[in-house]
C-alpha cells in the first residue's frame, strides 16, 4: 500500500482504491471535529449527567439551516445509544430525538413522539390518552433527554396554538425531570420565547456562519485529511475566503462544494484541490471512471 502522510490514517488504505470506490467515499457523510460543534458537544453531555430536580436546565441550539446542527445531534446520539436492561426487558435510551410536527398541535406530537420511541398509539386516541401513554412509556424507557428538531414550526400556529405546545414542552420536562434540547432556525428563539418561564431555562448556543479565521482552517484542515485524495491539497488564504463567501458561511454547503471539487479531482487525475480551482471556478469533470 503506498503511503499517504498527508490523509488520516483510518482514510489512508481507501486511497489506493478505484475512482468510483474512492468517490463513493467521499460521498458519505462523515463527523468531522471543530471547536463550536465541541463545545456544544459538551454542553449535552453536561446535561445529560445532571442531576434531577424541580427546573431542569435546557439548550437551544439554533442557526441557519445546513449549520450541522442535526449532525452535533446524531454524533451525539451515537455517542450515547440505548441499552437493553435483561431484567426488565426494557430498551433503556439515554437520547430521545423528536422533531416538532409542521403545525403545533399536541395530538400530532404525542403520535410523533409515541412512533418514535417504537409505540404508535390507536388512531382514535383522546389528547388524554396520547398523553398518559406517552408519560408511561417515558418512564419505562428512562430517557435523560428529550430534543426537539425544526422547533421554529411551533410560529405557524395561532398564538393560542403556540401556548398549548409550550405548555406541553414544560409540562414534559417538568415531569420526567430531564433537559429539553431544542433545535431550529433562529426563529426558534423566537418561538421558545412565547413562555417566559420556559424560555428562563433555556440557555442559548448560536451557531453563527463561518468567517474565514482560524478555526475555518481547522474545519477544512479536517475535511481534507478525510478525502482520499492522492496528493495534498494546500489552499491560500484568498481561496479559503472565497470559499467562505460563495457559500454563505454554511456548513453544508461549503463540504457539498469541496466534496464536488474532490471528485473532480480524482476525476480529472489532479488529485488534489488546488486553490485555482475554488478561485477560478474552471473545475473539468470528466463522465466516466477509472477501473
Amino acid at each position: 500500500m503506498t503511503a499517504y502522510p498527508h490523509l488520516d490514517p483510518a482514510v489512508q488504505g481507501h486511497a489506493d482504491l478505484s475512482d468510483r470506490e474512492r468517490i463513493e467515499h467521499i460521498r458519505v457523510d462523515r463527523w468531522i471535529d471543530y471547536p463550536r460543534a465541541r463545545q456544544a458537544l459538551d454542553k449535552l453531555e453536561e446535561l445529560l449527567l445532571f442531576p434531577k430536580r424541580a427546573r431542569m436546565p435546557n439548550l437551544l441550539i439554533f442557526g441557519a439551516s445546513g449549520m450541522g446542527k442535526t449532525m452535533i445531534i446524531e454524533k451525539f446520539v451515537r455517542a450515547n445509544p440505548p441499552s437493553f436492561d435483561e431484567s426488565s426487558g426494557i430498551h433503556h435510551r439515554p437520547v430521545i430525538v423528536v422533531q416538532m410536527v409542521a403545525s403545533p398541535d399536541e395530538g400530532r406530537f404525542y403520535h410523533r413522539l409515541l412512533s418514535v420511541i417504537g409505540a404508535p398509539p390507536p388512531t382514535r386516541a383522546t389528547l388524554g390518552q396520547l398523553e398518559t401513554q406517552a408519560l408511561r412509556l417515558l418512564q419505562e424507557i428512562a430517557p435523560r433527554m428529550l430534543v426537539i428538531d425544526e422547533v421554529q414550526n411551533l410560529i405557524a400556529g395561532t398564538y393560542r396554538e403556540q401556548r398549548r405546545m409550550l405548555n406541553l414542552l414544560r409540562f414534559l420536562g417538568n415531569e420526567l425531570r430531564i433537559p429539553l434540547i431544542c433545535l431550529g432556525s433562529h426563529e426558534a428563539r423566537d418561538a421558545i420565547r412565547g413562555d417566559a418561564h420556559l424560555n428562563s431555562r433555556f440557555e442559548p448556543y448560536g451557531l453563527a456562519p463561518w468567517r474565514p479565521d482560524a478555526d475555518f482552517h481547522g474545519l477544512i484542515g479536517g475535511l481534507l485529511y478525510s478525502l482520499p485524495l492522492r496528493l495534498p491539497s494546500e489552499l491560500t488564504d484568498s481561496a479559503l475566503k472565497r470559499l467562505v463567501e460563495a457559500n454563505g458561511g454554511i456548513t453544508d454547503a461549503i463540504f457539498k462544494t469541496v466534496r464536488g471539487l474532490a471528485t473532480d479531482a480524482i476525476l480529472n487525475g489532479t488529485e488534489r484541490i488546488t486553490s485555482a480551482a475554488i478561485l477560478d471556478h474552471r473545475v473539468t469533470a470528466p463522465t466516466t471512471f477509472a477501473a
